[in-house]
C-alpha cells in the first residue's frame, strides 16, 4: 500500500500502521473509518502493519503521504514510531508528507536527532476544518521543519487567519467534504464563498495552494461535476477552483519550485 493513490497532492501512501480515533468534526466521514468499517475491521484499533512498514525501501524517490489511514502522532502507535522515523531517516530520496490533528504531541515524539536540515525530506502538516482549529497552526510553528503545511480539508466553515499564522504556512490544501447523502458518512456541503475567503488569504502572502476537491455535495448538486469527491476537472469544474501548486522543496539533490516551474541543482 500503496504504490500509486487517488490523493491528487502526494505520489503514493504508507500506512506503517493503521486506525484510529475521532478528535474534531474534520474526522466526521473519515475515509480510514469508511474503509475498515466496509471491510468489517474495527477502525478504532490501532495496529501494526508489518508488511508495510520497510515499505519506502521498496520505491525510488516520491512523495509520500505517511500515515494516510491514521494519524502519525497517535498515542497508541508510540512503541513503533521511532522504527518508522528510522525508515524515514534512511530513505531521504522520498519526501515524507505527513499530516496529524494532535500537533501538541508532535514536540515529544520526534527522533532524538530532530533538525530541518537532517531532515529536509519530511513535511509536518495539521488539519484545519473550522476556526476552533486554527490554533493548531500554532503549534506547528514551533517546530523546525523544511516544510510546514495546512490542510484545510474538509472545509466546515469560514476560516480568517491572522499575519502570525499566514507567516507560519507554507503550504495550503484546501478541499470540501466527500461521503454519502445518507447514513453515519453523510457528506456536509462547504460554501464556494469559504473557499474563495481562504484563497485570497492565502494568495495574499504568496502561500502555494493546492485546491484539492470541491467535495460530494458539488457532485450530486449545483455542479454536478464528474466524481464522486468532485477532484477531477471536468467541463463543469470551476476555473477559479482549478489550482494546484506546491512550495519550493528539496527532492533529493534538487530543488523543486513548483509554484515557479524551475528547478535548481546541487541544493
Amino acid at each position: 500500500m500503496a504504490q500509486q493513490t487517488k490523493i491528487s497532492w502526494t505520489d503514493s501512501t504508507w500506512n506503517p500502521w493503521k486506525g484510529c480515533n475521532k478528535v474534531s468534526k474534520a474526522c466526521d466521514g473519515c475515509y480510514m473509518d469508511r474503509a475498515m468499517t466496509r471491510d468489517g475491521q474495527n477502525s478504532r484499533v490501532v495496529v501494526k502493519q508489518e508488511v508495510e512498514f520497510n515499505r519506502p525501501y521498496q520505491w525510488s524517490g516520491r512523495k509520500i503521504f505517511t500515515c494516510s489511514m491514521s494519524d502519525f502522532f497517535h498515542h497508541a502507535a508510540d512503541e513503533w514510531r521511532d522504527a518508522a522515523w528510522e525508515v524515514i531517516k534512511n530513505t531521504p530520496q522520498h519526501t515524507y508528507l505527513i499530516l496529524t490533528k494532535r500537533p501538541e504531541r508532535i514536540k515529544d515524539h520526534l527522533p532524538k536527532d530532530w533538525c530541518r536540515e537532517k531532515y529536509k525530506h519530511v513535511w509536518l502538516g495539521v488539519t484545519v476544518e473550522y476556526q476552533e482549529t486554527v490554533h493548531r497552526i500554532h503549534t506547528l510553528g514551533e517546530i523546525p521543519c523544511e516544510v510546514k503545511w495546512v490542510s484545510f480539508e474538509p472545509l466546515f466553515g469560514e476560516v480568517f487567519l491572522t499575519e502570525k499564522e499566514l507567516k507560519i504556512i507554507q503550504w495550503g490544501v484546501i478541499g470540501g467534504m466527500s461521503g454519502y447523502s445518507s447514513g453515519p458518512f453523510k457528506y456536509e456541503k462547504t460554501e464556494k464563498t469559504w473557499f474563495l475567503s481562504l484563497m485570497y488569504q492565502l494568495r495574499s502572502y504568496k502561500i502555494p495552494i493546492f485546491f484539492k476537491q470541491l467535495g460530494t455535495y458539488y457532485h450530486d448538486h449545483e455542479f454536478k461535476v464528474k466524481d464522486w469527491s468532485g477532484e477531477k476537472y471536468c467541463e463543469r469544474y470551476p476555473d477559479v477552483f482549478k489550482i494546484r501548486q506546491y512550495p519550493a522543496y528539496r527532492y533529493g539533490e534538487k530543488e523543486i519550485d513548483y509554484l515557479n516551474n524551475k528547478t535548481y541543482g546541487n541544493k
